[in-house]
């Protein structure tokens, strides 16, 4: 099973062939310019280093939120663009998850974080058993004191990963004991880990691949400007 994944849900953004639990290709860019000008040409770049077509690619897969509303909107109509025409399935992956896919198996708590401004973060947390990602929380979008008190009542050692890592570390190191934060080289989402998880949902089971009509982004909330129309509506 060959899987392609993208990832475009924060600053950077990368592509990814994974075939057989085994990554194959990667490519990342950090380059400042916006993913409508890199993400196509990286999974053209990609699926040349992993000597493949489109046409051998299985499926396809996409981090679809939370995140950036642009940089998921972006990733989201890649995917469903490259898979429409090809008749291609394609699987939506929880950005959180893939956060977290790095710690698998290392029995901590991990606690993914992604930065949303205004003292929030998007947020999920997952048991690293052996084989698995338990899911502890569902994704959402919480304050970071309201994350804080929560993970009190945790009784093993919790590791923090994600953009919004170091922030919430700031603010829960004196308050938490034995609290820590993930190494740098793992600590920001991939497509490696967006198609690994793909492929895992497929192997379960293979509705877990839909059309690309039925793939949709996931915010968790309204967007600035949608917050600020809101608001004005409300004081009218």
């Amino acid at each position: 099973m060959k899987i392609l994944g993208l990832e475009s849900s924060a600053t950077s953004a990368s592509v990814s062939v994974v075939e057989n639990g085994k990554v194959i290709a990667l490519t990342s860019s950090n380059t400042g310019l916006t993913h409508s000008q890199t993400l196509m040409p990286m999974v053209e770049n990609t699926l040349k280093k992993a000597d493949v077509t489109i046409n051998d690619i299985d499926y396809l897969a996409i981090s679809n939120g939370p995140g950036s509303f642009t940089g998921v909107r972006i990733g989201v109509s890649a995917v469903k663009g490259i898979c429409d025409p090809l008749n291609k399935k394609c699987v939506g992956v929880s950005t959180l998850e893939a956060i977290a896919k790095p710690l698998e198996n290392t029995g901590v708590i991990a606690v993914a974080v992604m930065d949303a401004r205004c003292n929030q973060v998007y947020t999920a947390t997952f048991d690293c058993l052996r084989g698995e990602l338990k899911r502890l929380t569902e994704d959402e979008a919480i304050t970071i004191d309201e994350l804080t008190e929560r993970l009190k009542t945790q009784d093993k050692q919790v590791v923090l990963i994600g953009d919004g890592a170091n922030v919430c570390y700031n603010k829960m190191k004196d308050v938490l004991e034995g609290i820590s934060i993930a190494s740098p080289t793992i600590r920001y989402q991939s497509a490696s880990s967006v198609a690994l998880i793909a492929e895992e949902l497929i192997l379960k089971d293979e509705n877990n691949a839909v059309s690309s009509d039925m793939l949709v982004p996931k915010y968790l909330r309204l967007s600035q400007a949608e917050r600020e129309l809101k608001k004005k509506q409300e004081n009218n």
